[in-house]
């Protein structure tokens, strides 16, 4: 073994034979080696303690365990996109993207260094092709980024540097070994790849079985402006992607993504728009449109109002459509701009990106004041002031008149009016009820549950009235058998007298046992004068 073999080109499986063959040491070593490099972002064999120190050494002759060299990083400090620059073993170099959203953290890697498809809006295609990328320098960017933020990174897509299915076998390598429970352990469905439209490799991709989901880069809808944008269209033309899609749906059951770059002037008008809904018709898609990242004058990036009107067409027609948030735009976030800048060099300090906004969000602010103006009379009409003395107490004016008042996301007609008064005030019952929500839906007619009024409502209340007097009158002629000193009355008969004479009369009907003298002993004395073996006598005479 003359040369290294690099250890993140290795599964799993491939460990546990060249530890086997090769090394002589058992099969579950591979599971503690995978720990350390998929799970702990471990490159160093000698820290990896639950192996022997004689295995450390042989291992470290043998298997070169590095992961990628940053050369370079840049960091948004709009949107916190990192975008980062990697060195190979043989010295080229690749890039990778990691993009934040809220709290969920999506990595962008490359398949190959450079890429031969040369599509015009790209800046990858303008460095040129070199080589493919093995799996474990795919797989590898994806780890050191990892280790770069100190936590776990949530998605992956394959949509750097390159055409994936340009490199299939590795790529679905790749794929696998970040799947893998015993490695990374990465959710399939957290997975993505993004092809130009090779149609050779969507095929394969739905015959693997891995399930992983697939992006098409589209970009237009007629074969003679996709073919001037990307080449490759001359070779797999539109009608043959649209039926591998169809087929790719068929096996998987996968909704597609579909990535729409949008360049201003050039494929961003409503026709462009209806021509890609008549494509896309009958698959089941997401459209991602994505407003160009200018790289040089060649193109430009669409107007705002495009973008949206674009957007309008595709939702009217019942298509999932979305405008991708523009990331790292203060530093080179689009695929191949920072290696151009730096094709090769040592490892430098972080470089954060100026704070400039992007031109067309100072495009947007512009509308919105034209807008507040020509709705608010206020801002317009009247004389205009000189910036002198006047220009702070209207500043004051203004001050007091918006204090009270709360940011209602466009819902209060004056902004500036003034509470009313005590005279003026209504109650909510009384205001008049308003026929829409917040969010737009009309409010209906809420159903009423009070019991509703008789017609002869009158007559009830009469009599109402008179049960309530015949009770009261009822209540004062019953008999009041208390006396007020005595405690007792003369006209009620007492309980006591009447229980005894119950008694007697029951005493009066009983018949007089024979040979007794017409007394009965009580029950009591009886018991107490009976043994317990007379009582037990007695009852299984009973029984």
């Amino acid at each position: 073994m003359t040369d290294k073999i690099y250890a993140l080109d290795l599964d799993n499986g491939e460990w546990s034979q060249i530890l086997d063959k090769e090394f002589g040491e058992p099969r579950f070593r591979a599971d503690q080696i995978c720990q350390w490099i998929w799970q702990k972002r471990t490159f160093d064999v000698a820290e990896m303690t639950n192996l022997s120190k004689a295995l450390r050494d042989m291992l470290e002759s043998k298997i070169d365990f590095g992961a990628p060299l940053l050369i370079k990083e840049q960091r948004s400090s709009i949107d916190g996109t990192r975008k980062y620059l990697w060195q190979m073993r043989d010295g080229q170099s690749v890039e990778s993207v990691l993009m934040r959203q809220g709290e969920r953290l999506t990595a962008c890697i490359s398949t190959q260094v450079g890429c031969p498809l040369g599509c015009t809006f790209c800046a990858t295609g303008l460095s040129g092709y070199v080589r493919n990328l093995s799996a474990g320098e795919i797989a590898g960017q994806f780890l050191a980024m990892e280790r770069s933020v100190g936590r776990d990174i949530n998605n992956v897509v394959y949509m750097g540097m390159g055409e994936p299915f340009l490199n299939t076998e590795a790529v679905l390598k790749s794929v696998r070994m970040l799947n893998d429970p015993d490695m990374r352990n990465l959710g399939i469905r957290h997975i993505a790849i993004s092809t130009s439209g090779l149609v050779p490799g969507i095929r394969e991709l739905a015959a693997s079985g891995l399930g992983v989901r697939l992006a098409v880069s589209l970009h237009a809808a007629e074969d003679e402006l996709r073919s001037t944008l990307m080449p490759v269209n001359e070779t797999f033309p539109l009608d043959d992607l649209r039926k591998a899609m169809q087929e790719y749906q068929k096996t998987t059951g996968n909704r597609i993504t579909i990535e729409y770059a949008l360049l201003g002037g050039i494929n961003d008008s409503v026709e462009h728009a209806r021509l890609l809904l008549r494509y896309l018709k009958g698959i089941h898609v997401f459209i991602n449109l994505i407003p160009f990242n200018q790289v040089d004058v060649r193109y430009e990036k669409p107007a705002p109002e495009n973008i949206l009107k674009f957007r309008s067409v595709l939702v009217t027609a019942g298509f999932e459509a979305e405008i991708r948030e523009e990331l790292g735009s203060d530093i080179d976030a689009a695929c191949g701009q920072l290696r151009r800048k730096t094709m090769a060099g040592d490892p430098c300090m972080l470089e954060p990106g100026p704070k400039v906004k992007p031109a067309y969000e100072a495009k947007k602010k512009e509308v919105r004041t034209s807008q507040r103006e020509a709705s608010d009379p206020r801002r317009t009409s009247g004389p205009s002031r000189s910036k002198s003395g006047s220009d702070a107490a209207g500043q004051k004016r203004e001050k007091t008149e918006r204090a009270g008042t709360k940011s209602s996301g466009g819902f209060v007609e004056e902004r500036g009016a003034k509470r009313p008064t005590s005279e003026d005030k209504r109650r909510k019952t009384d205001a008049p009820p308003k026929e829409r929500y917040r969010s737009g839906k009309m409010k209906e007619e809420r159903p009423v549950y009070r019991a509703k009024p008789k017609a002869n409502d009158a007559d009830h209340a009469l009599e109402t009235d008179e049960k309530r007097k015949s009770g009261t009158t009822r209540a004062a002629k019953r008999p009041s058998y208390r006396a007020g000193s005595e405690g007792k009355s003369a006209d009620r008969p007492s309980r006591t007298d009447e229980k005894k004479k119950r008694s007697i009369n029951k005493s009066a009907k009983k018949p007089v046992a024979a040979g007794g003298n017409g007394r009965k002993k009580p029950a009591a004395e009886s018991r107490k004068k009976k043994p317990r073996t007379a009582a037990k006598d007695n009852r299984q005479k009973r029984s």
